[in-house]
């Protein structure tokens, strides 16, 4: 039919045409009588806007709606919001900028065949969602859709059950014990007991991000099938909570040695159904031990966004979205002028944008009086007004400290002092640091410093920073709390190597020895109040700048009902449900 309907352009779009049925015949190569019926599937199709008029050779009412390439977009507008994805790839003649506007139109929630699919659209490549990999916040809350873990613990610091339905703490033995469900599976139906978590705790123990956290574990055992069991060789009482971290998800011991394929094989409410350079495919886990998820697929496409697409360093210029548009958010919906809903479905994150001095920077170790003097020069207050001179704007709110929550840090001026003639900036590829990044070299210029950007992915950073590497003057980072905010926080101080790898070797240790003391006797509900102390002293010794909190923002434009924000700044997927 589209091979009929584009012979039929001579005639212009959107404006009607006196035309006899016959005339049209001749113009489609075709009889009249076929013709009739053609015209008749178009105007039902909504194509075109067909008045016959009764009569031999009378004139009757032709609209075109679209242009080819108009209905090219309409056809596979369709087709995706069927899930036919490769038909709407064919019918644009595969080209992929068009099919992700129209993927962009087409978000939100559908029914297909009675079945609930989220169709979303993401601005990077998502990496492959091991839990023993260091990730970024977004490839962080996929892991929770995909993993579970023993114990799930609440922003409160309270325990809650997931694979194990009770737990205990002996505090005379230093031993947790966990009890498991009966019947648990992976995804691929692997049995879930006491010897296989045997298994990958004993890996994770020897794996280097672990070690750090897990090297008071002298035993994991299991004298039944299900109980499991954790000797210690120091007093822990928030160890249960450690293990909430999403890099605690239960997986098969044997995925750590790469050992399953083709996809990674979890124990959450979703399983990967496909994962991709194009698009991640989640699917409902049918035998998951809690409550199915509402939504049967998650279909999340993913188009890269490079850096340098959006900012042209050299002038400082950032091309950025409207002001409606700049806090940081996932779009469902199709409306992004609605408002209701964003302050409905906004946050603070839990945690900062931030500088690092970099007590490991290859040229020079900057001086207290030039860290103090530079903390004055990168006032949130400041840098706020370099981002709107460069239109690089984002959703903020100016952070006092780390945490929003905790007491604000309230400095003294400084006296300027003499600066190096050059400092290096080393930042991931994420926008919101790479525009502040770019501001903080524009301050640094009008004190009359030389200044290189230096912009890594995220694991490059992070391995750069492991190998001690990575040796640049300043570093721009973030810290996004998961929702085991308490144990988050802890396991970030003690284990992030960024952080610990520009604190330098004493300031780090002295930072794990202040944490091996809180473990020992806080317990679980008073980590974040008796850890802010311990944080703070990065903050008043002037090796961690606090910058900004991030607002994040879920727009879903009424088509999503009672769907909350998570921390990682995505709709909760297995409660999205829509009422068609």
């Amino acid at each position: 039919m589209m091979r009929y309907y584009a012979r039929l352009t001579s005639f212009d779009a959107n404006t009607p045409h006196a035309v006899t049925l016959a005339e049209l015949a001749d113009l489609m190569f075709t009889s009249v009588r076929h013709a009739r019926t053609l015209l008749g599937r178009m105007h039902q199709a909504q194509w075109v806007v067909w008045e016959p008029k009764a009569g031999r050779n009378q004139r009757s009412n032709l609209t075109l709606r679209y242009d080819v390439q108009g209905l090219n977009r309409h056809i596979a507008s369709k087709l995706i919001a069927e899930g036919k994805y490769e038909k709407a790839l064919t019918v644009l003649d595969d080209d992929r900028t068009v099919f992700g506007s129209l993927l962009q139109e087409t978000s939100g929630a559908t029914l297909r065949q009675g079945l609930l699919h989220v169709q979303l659209t993401y601005k990077r490549r998502f990496e492959a969602l091991f839990p023993h990999h260091v990730h970024r916040s977004s490839e962080r809350f996929l892991l929770r859709q995909v993993f579970s873990c023993l114990v799930s613990c609440s922003s409160d610091g309270v325990l809650k059950p997931e694979l194990a339905h009770h737990w205990g703490y002996n505090g005379e033995t230093q031993t947790w014990t966990f009890y498991l469900r009966p019947g648990l599976t992976f995804h691929n139906g692997q049995l879930i007991d006491g010897e296989q978590l045997v298994l990958l705790f004993e890996q994770l123990k020897a794996h280097s991000f672990y070690q750090s956290e897990l090297e008071h574990v002298e035993q994991v055992y299991s004298d039944q099938p299900l109980r499991l069991c954790f000797k210690l060789s120091k007093a822990d009482t928030g160890f249960a909570g450690l293990l909430a971290g999403v890099k605690y998800s239960i997986q098969p011991a044997a995925q750590l040695q790469g050992l399953i394929a083709p996809n990674i094989v979890g124990s959450g409410p979703f399983m990967i159904a496909e994962h991709d350079a194009e698009r991640i495919k989640l699917k409902a886990f049918e035998h998951f031990f809690s409550t199915r998820s509402l939504t049967d697929e998650v279909t999340i496409w993913q188009f890269e966004e490079e850096l340098a697409k959006v900012t042209n360093f050299d002038q400082s210029e950032i091309q950025v979205a409207p002001e409606e548009d700049a806090s940081c958010f996932h779009q469902l919906g199709r409306d992004v002028n609605a408002t209701e809903t964003d302050e409905q479905y906004s946050r603070v994150e839990d945690g900062c944008l931030f500088v690092l001095f970099n007590h490991n920077a290859s040229l020079q170790m900057l001086t207290i009086e030039q860290r103090k003097f530079l903390a004055d020069c990168f006032k949130p207050s400041l840098v706020h007004e370099q981002l709107e001179l460069n239109r690089g704007m984002f959703g903020l709110q100016h952070a006092k400290n780390i945490l929003p929550s905790w007491s604000p840090v309230y400095r003294m001026p400084n006296s300027p002092c003499a600066l190096p003639r050059k400092l290096t900036i080393a930042v991931y590829d994420y926008y919101a640091l790479y525009r502040c990044a770019v501001s903080i070299a524009d301050l640094l210029r009008f004190q009359g410093v030389e200044v290189e950007v230096n912009t890594y992915s995220f694991r490059d950073l992070t391995q750069r920073s492991q190998a001690n590497q990575l040796n640049e003057d300043l570093i721009l980072c973030n810290l996004n709390l998961d929702d085991n905010a308490p144990s988050s926080l802890f396991s970030w101080l003690m284990n992030d190597p960024v952080l610990h790898s520009a604190l330098g070797q004493q300031s780090s240790a002295w930072l794990k020895l202040q944490l091996d003391q809180h473990k020992a006797s806080v317990e679980l509900e008073d980590y974040l109040e008796r850890l802010e102390p311990i944080a703070t002293s990065l903050v008043t010794d002037y090796w961690l700048l606090p910058l900004f909190h991030h607002l994040q923002t879920v727009r879903f434009q009424g088509i999503l009902k009672n769907v909350a924000i998570t921390n990682w700044g995505w709709p909760e997927f297995k409660d999205v449900w829509s009422v068609d």
